[in-house]
């Protein structure tokens, strides 16, 4: 999770990729402590995409499970 926020902070900041070192010395700064594989994973899973649009079809998905939900909520 904490890297995710990192990298969100340096989109946020302006960088549209950010790299490997860039997560890291965002976590490290904040005493926290990278995970190597999960951080790999993200930065491949996220490679060529965009996250402005990646964040707003998790917001279209959330909006549908949350509408199916009160739907199928007893009266």
């Amino acid at each position: 999770m904490k890297e995710i926020a990192a990298y969100l902070l340096c989109v946020l900041g302006g960088n549209a990729t950010p790299s490997k070192d860039d997560v890291t010395a965002i976590v490290t700064a904040a005493g926290g402590d990278v995970n190597e594989e999960s951080l790999d994973k993200m930065l491949g899973d996220l490679e060529g995409k965009d996250v402005a649009e990646l964040m707003l079809e998790g917001k279209k998905r959330l909006v549908e499970t949350m509408g199916s939900a009160v739907a199928a909520a007893p009266a």
